[in-house]
């Protein structure tokens, strides 16, 4: 698969997950836009070094928070942009008891209102192309939670919301948007991690499902996928098979508590893949319920 004459930036890609992001998609053929905060040296060596292997890349510094001057940027300096990788971010952990409003705005500005501030600034772009596409970074933090991380895990959860709703509103200009959490090593979060474990959770081996993603063949849009070590999977949400009462008659939190095994009971789930299947679906069971 090739990008022929495809412009990708990548956000925070000066090291870490974007590092190989942004080199993953370089040698697949597109020119990629390595973007880091301020004017980091780590950015320029990145691209230099992404030359000299006989790719494409230019460096651009700039805050993701200043989305419209950054996609500007990205479309003076290359022509055009077609696709976005949503990967900076930062960290402000503490207990919710602890953190201050300070911390919990600083997180998600970064990760949640900038990948709304970069999927409009690029919006007009895409459709002037003909189509586009938008990877977002999460994190096991947003999908499962985690103590201390209040602020990031809202933030890395509210970027999947956000990405269903860009699918959806995008689907008739041909722009997709998915989500990706990844697991691997970087120097965040391998201080003291072991070598072995290092080398087997590589952000090399998460790179090509984002270059996949964003790549113009690939047709998926609205999707979740969590991947590490060379593991690659697709989440979907999935409800139990859940517990009907006669509405017919007064219901009451005894009626809850004595059906509560049937509420937790997956043993027959469904998997509602929109709002009309998941809303629409209960309506229509209980009319059916009334009416038959």
């Amino acid at each position: 698969m090739n990008f022929d004459g495809q412009v990708v930036l990548v956000t925070g890609s000066s090291r870490g997950l974007g590092n190989a992001f942004a080199r993953c998609i370089a040698d697949a053929g597109a020119t990629v836009v390595v973007n880091s905060t301020g004017g980091s040296e780590l950015g320029s060596q990145v691209a230099d070094e992404i030359r000299a292997a006989g790719g494409r890349a230019v460096h651009i510094p700039g805050r993701v928070q200043d989305a419209a001057q950054l996609v500007d940027h990205v479309v003076e300096e290359c022509g055009h942009i077609d696709a976005v990788v949503h990967n900076a971010g930062i960290l402000h952990d503490k207990t919710l008891r602890k953190m201050t409003e300070e911390q919990w705005d600083a997180v998600l500005e970064v990760h949640l209102t900038a990948s709304f501030r970069l999927a409009q600034a690029a919006w007009p772009h895409f459709e002037a192309r003909g189509g586009g596409s938008l990877v977002l970074i999460t994190s096991a933090s947003g999908l499962y939670g985690n103590f201390g991380q209040a602020n990031y895990a809202a933030a890395k959860a509210g970027m999947m919301g956000l990405s269903r709703s860009i699918a959806l509103e995008g689907a008739r200009s041909n722009i997709r948007c998915n989500v990706v959490s990844p697991y691997g090593a970087t120097e965040m979060n391998s201080v003291n991690m072991e070598e072995e474990r290092k080398a087997i959770i590589k952000p090399d081996f998460i790179a090509p499902l984002v270059a996949y993603l964003v790549h113009p063949d690939c047709e998926e849009t609205g999707g979740l996928f969590e991947t590490s070590a060379g593991i690659y999977k697709k989440v979907r949400w999935e409800r139990s098979r859940g517990l009907m009462l006669d509405t017919t008659q007064p219901l009451s939190i005894d009626d809850i508590a004595a059906g509560w095994e049937a509420i937790e009971d997956f043993s027959e789930p469904d998997h509602p893949a929109n709002m009309g299947e998941a809303l629409g679906g209960m309506v229509a069971k209980a009319t059916a319920a009334r009416e038959g």
